[in-house]
Order: structure tokens, then sequence, then C-alpha cells
């Protein structure tokens, strides 16, 4: 696969200096930095590891499974997401994982809004990588009291 340059994270202080790191992955790999980075944020922030874990799984075959598609969005791709041979697939990609632990799991995301009753992802969740993708954190530092 393709390694992807995924992340630029920029810091500035008062004389606006500028730090970026640069983080290269699979695709795969790619979503599950991008979980972790995100745990900063609610509700991925009460999420346990492995809940963590079949989020970016799921994100990635999501990625994946719609490059088969005209329309990222098509009905029939997330059937096709959500089918039984493709949660077992997630369930091993995530460290065989049990049958009831990954429906467990599927319900955590649920309950926190990640995916809804028809098993979508949440809008903001629904990223499709390029070879250059970058994430930016602007920091306001507030004078202490």
């Amino acid at each position: 696969m393709t390694p992807l340059v995924i992340c630029a994270i920029f810091a500035s202080n008062h004389r606006g200096m500028e730090k970026i790191y640069n983080l290269k992955a699979t695709e795969r790999a790619f979503f599950n930095m991008y979980v972790e980075l995100m745990t900063v944020q609610s509700p991925i922030n009460r999420l346990r590891k492995q809940e963590r874990q079949v989020l970016a799984e799921i994100m990635y075959q999501n990625s994946t499974l719609s490059k088969d598609y005209k329309d990222p969005e098509d009905s029939k791709k997330w059937r096709e997401l959500f089918s039984y041979e493709r949660k077992q697939e997630m369930a091993e990609a995530v460290g065989s994982m049990s049958e009831a632990s990954f429906a467990n799991c599927l319900s955590s995301l649920r309950k926190h809004g990640l995916l809804d009753a028809d098993n979508y992802l949440h809008k903001g969740l629904r990223i499709y990588p390029n070879e250059k993708n970058g994430i930016v954190f602007n920091f306001t530092i507030r004078n202490a009291k």
C-alpha cells in the first residue's frame, strides 16, 4: 500500500512559530492514528480502546469499500459494510474479536452517536484519504490568573 502523509500538526507561540510533524502510514494505520488523535474531544474520548479500534476499522473499511461505488454515500455500500461477512472480517482485523464483543462495540458506538441506528457513520467520520491529508490543531493559550 502507498504510504500516506497523514498529519501536519501546527503549534504557534507568541512569535508566530509553527511546528509541523509529518507522519506516514498505510491507509489502515491512518485511521487508527486519526481516531487516537481525536480522543482529545468528546465523544471519542469516552470510548474504550477496543471500541476505538473498531471505530477505526469501520472508518477504514468504509473508505476502502467506497472506492467500488460511484457515490461514496450509496446506501448499498452501507449494507455491504455491515454484512455478516464484513463484520467478521473487521472483528478479525482488530484482534480476533468474538462476534459478541464486536456487537457490543457497535452498540457502544451507536450509544455515543458515532453510528446511527442504520449503521451509518457520523458524517464527521466519513473520511476518504488521499496522498496528502492534514489535521491542524490551533491552540489558544489563555493567561492563568
